[in-house]
C-alpha cells in the first residue's frame, strides 16, 4: 500500500492544499506496530496557520500513478492561489502617453498592458500622424461589455477610453481600433469604424473584433449576401451604431473591408480627403455606389 496524506489550512480567508510526510500520527504507529507496508510520500509539509481537517487518503500501489496525479494537482492549486494573492492596481499607472486605471488588473498585469499600449500608439501615431499629444487614458474594468473610445470622445472626453478585463486578460482587446478613434474621431460612423477595424488589422499586435486575425476582405465577401447598398452604413452618424442597421459583427468587417478598399486602391490624399469632407465626388471622381460596385468585385475576386 501507498498512503498519501493531505492536510488542509485556512488562511485568510483562502484554502489550500499541500502533501504532507504525515509525522508519525496515531493511525501511523498503529500500522507500524501492527506490521502492515506502508510507505508516505516524502514531501515536508510547510507549517502554517489553524489547521481545519486532516483526512488521509489510501491509495493501492496499482493506483500509485492516480496518487501522483492527485499531488500535482495539489501542486496546481496552490499556484493559483498564490496567483489570486498578487496585489491588485487599485489606482493609475502611468507610462509613456498612457495611462492604465483599474481596480481589477494586478501591477503586474497593468504594467504590461501599459507598455503595450504604448506601443500600439506609436504604431498609429506613425500610420496617421501625431493627431492627439495628450495621455491615453485606459480604464480596464469588468463591468464593460465592449470597448469605447469614439462615444466618449464625442460626449466630451476625448483621451479616455473604457475597456473589458477579459479582453486584456485573453488578448483580444481591440486596443489599437480605440486608439484610431482617439487620434482620428469622425461624426460619420461608417468611416470611423472602418478606419479603426482596417489599421486595427493591418498593424496590431493581437486579434480583436471582428474579424480576430482572419483577412477582412474574406470576412467581408461571406458579409455580403443579402447587403444591397452601403448607402444605410454610410448614413450612420456618431454616436449612434452601425448595428443599428446592420448586424455589428457584419458591419464592421465591411467597413473595415471597404476603407481598406479607398486606402490601399486609391492612396492616403484621396482617403484622407473623404475623411474630412465625407465627398466622395469630389476626392474619387465618382459616387459611394459606383466605388462600392468596384469593391465588391475587388473582394469577391473578379
Amino acid at each position: 500500500m501507498i498512503t498519501l496524506k493531505f492536510k488542509k489550512f485556512a488562511i485568510a480567508g483562502r484554502c489550500r492544499v499541500l502533501a504532507n510526510n504525515g509525522g508519525l500520527g496515531i493511525h501511523d504507529r498503529a500500522a507500524r506496530r501492527s506490521r502492515r507496508r506502508e510507505a508516505v510520500f516524502p514531501d515536508q509539509l510547510i507549517p502554517t496557520k489553524k489547521m481545519v481537517s486532516r483526512p488521509v487518503i489510501r491509495i493501492g500501489a496499482e493506483e500509485s500513478s492516480k496518487g501522483w496525479r492527485q499531488y500535482i494537482l495539489c501542486l496546481v492549486v496552490l499556484s493559483v492561489f498564490v496567483a489570486q494573492c498578487a496585489p491588485v492596481l487599485r489606482g493609475a499607472l502611468t507610462c509613456e502617453g498612457v495611462q492604465i486605471l483599474s481596480n481589477e488588473l494586478t501591477a503586474s498585469e497593468a504594467e504590461d498592458y501599459c507598455l503595450y499600449a504604448m506601443h500600439e500608439r506609436k504604431k498609429v501615431e506613425g500610420f496617421w500622424g501625431a493627431a492627439w499629444n495628450q495621455p491615453i487614458r485606459i480604464n480596464v474594468s469588468s463591468s464593460y461589455r465592449i470597448s469605447r473610445a469614439l462615444v466618449p470622445g464625442y460626449l466630451g472626453n476625448r483621451g479616455f477610453m473604457e475597456m473589458p478585463l477579459r479582453t486584456v486578460r485573453n488578448n483580444t482587446s481591440a486596443l489599437l481600433h480605440e486608439i484610431v478613434h482617439i487620434y482620428a474621431p469622425n461624426d460619420n460612423r461608417f468611416l470611423a469604424e472602418g478606419l479603426a477595424v482596417y489599421v486595427h488589422a493591418k498593424l496590431a499586435g493581437n486579434p480583436a473584433f471582428p474579424n480576430f486575425g482572419e483577412d477582412l476582405r474574406r470576412l467581408a465577401a461571406r458579409g455580403l449576401s443579402g447587403i444591397k447598398s452601403l448607402e444605410a452604413l454610410n448614413g450612420v452618424r456618431t454616436p449612434r451604431p452601425l448595428s443599428a442597421v446592420m448586424d455589428e459583427k457584419n458591419a464592421y468587417a465591411l467597413a473595415g473591408s471597404f476603407v481598406g478598399f479607398l486606402i490601399e486602391g486609391h492612396g492616403m490624399t484621396s482617403f484622407r480627403g473623404l475623411y474630412a469632407s465625407e465627398n466622395y465626388e469630389h476626392w474619387y471622381g465618382k459616387s459611394l455606389d459606383a466605388l462600392e460596385k468596384e469593391w465588391r468585385l475587388n473582394i469577391q475576386g473578379k
